[in-house]
């Protein structure tokens, strides 16, 4: 069954999607999650295979943020739209207990690494294709294509519908607009979360797989210029803080001192003055800017919001109808910060439970980097990469609310999955990679 999730983690960021009925759009990853878990579950229990899986503190934290997450919808103004989020989580979270139980040895490990990086290669080409092709053909017949060729595919006509009304496709640059990078997502935003939560992992390739040092660096290459023309800053500051982090962890406990300074060379592109890319930077402190004004009166009124409801929020999937009772349940609507919407939706309690998720999760990764005498330098190396990736998603959730993406709620639980088996010996059948 590894094989089965190995393939499902190559398909995630290409996921058809599927319109079941009107108003409904489904992504078939989850599905797919959902026969597969519910075929490994079946095994396990003919075979009496079944064993604990709830005994790590990342099990306990997403069960209980799902309990939190049901109890905040008794209250809501909308218990229906509640509950379709919570079936979005049930429909996504077994992928994590997947990886904790089929991913039993180091060499799995490396393999679901290579995969996933195979099918960045794949996305990343896209993505690229797709900004430089405005410079060859119209601006307007790409725009055009993308619209109604490929967004109702890997989006859905219903989602694909809200995307055009609420387009962030374009931006001007020296009074010109220009096509963002967004590939197979929806956005350039869900499209950054993807880069920056894979570019650690590339780099961790780059580093343990030296026959291959030249393809690896071109692929991280690649995405950091993909990242780039995103023109996301809320993933400029992910990937400068990341890339920092990172190149601290390869100084200090991989002994990679020339890996760690070639790691920050491409931050300079952020430094360099009139270009795009450090104009676009700077913008982020410029409170004069009107997306920084809207985005602070957006942090303003979910603070607001969680203040009044602060023990169990307004209810999972109801923070617009407390703005606007008529909107429809898909709308572009959030606080914009991962933080605010869980805390504004579910309660002060889930919020605590995310943070203990997530922050500790990087803290038992670099408890085991740092005491830990029985890994070699290339586990080590792969523990610095699951760092990276956990850093990238939670500085970027301070600008966006990626966890109702299919795709990006996917890769993070099976980054959590990995934390786990890499981090417990007793996951792990053998510790030779």
């Amino acid at each position: 069954m590894f094989d089965w999730l190995l393939i499902l983690i190559g398909y995630l960021p290409f996921q058809i999607a599927l319109n079941p009925g009107f108003g409904f759009d489904l992504a078939s990853s989850r599905v797919f999650i959902i026969l597969l878990f519910t075929a490994w579950l079946i095994r396990s229990l003919i075979k009496k295979t079944f064993k604990n899986y709830l005994n790590n503190f990342q099990s306990i934290g997403l069960v209980l943020f799902l309990i939190l997450a049901g109890i905040s919808t008794l209250g809501a103004e909308n218990t229906i739209w509640g509950l379709r989020k919570v079936f979005f989580f049930l429909s996504i979270f077994p992928i994590f207990f997947l990886t904790i139980s089929l991913v039993n040895h180091w060499l799995k490990v490396k393999k679901i690494l290579l995969i996933w990086a195979g099918s960045s290669f794949l996305v990343i080409l896209v993505g690229l294709s797709q900004f430089l092709a405005q410079f060859v053909f119209d601006l307007g017949r790409v725009y055009s294509f993308w619209a109604v060729n490929i967004t109702p595919v890997f989006s859905g006509f219903n989602l694909g519908h809200l995307i055009l009304s609420f387009s962030s496709w374009l931006i001007a640059v020296d009074g010109k607009n220009i096509l963002r990078a967004f590939s197979v997502f929806s956005d350039s935003h869900m499209f950054a979360f993807y880069l920056g939560m894979t570019m650690p992992f590339i780099l961790i390739l780059v580093t343990i797989l030296k026959k291959w040092l030249p393809a690896f660096c071109i692929l991280y290459g690649l995405a950091f210029f993909s990242l780039l023309v995103t023109f996301t800053r809320g993933a400029y500051l992910g990937i400068i803080i990341t890339s920092l982090v990172l190149s601290g962890l390869f100084w200090r406990y991989l002994n990679l001192k020339k890996t760690a300074l070639l790691i920050c060379l491409p931050l300079l592109v952020f430094i360099i003055p009139s270009t795009p890319f450090s104009d676009r930077f700077y913008s982020s402190f410029d409170l004069s800017d009107g997306s920084n004004v809207g985005r602070l009166e957006m942090w303003q009124g979910a603070s607001q919001m969680s203040l009044d409801n602060l023990w169990q929020g307004v209810g999972l999937g109801n923070y617009s109808l407390t703005f606007d009772e008529n909107i429809d349940y898909r709308n572009p609507m959030t606080a914009h910060n991962l933080y605010l919407d869980i805390l504004s939706e579910i309660g002060v309690f889930a919020l605590i439970v995310w943070l203990i998720l997530i922050f500790g999760t990087i803290l038992e990764l670099f408890q085991r980097l740092r005491k830990e005498k029985s890994y070699t330098s290339e586990q080590k190396t792969i523990l610095v990469g699951l760092i990276g990736s956990l850093i990238y998603f939670s500085v970027h959730s301070i600008f966006e609310s990626a966890v109702y993406n299919p795709v990006i709620l996917s890769l993070l639980l099976i980054i959590l999955g990995l934390s786990v088996v890499t981090s417990k010996k007793k996951y792990l059948n053998s510790y030779e990679a």
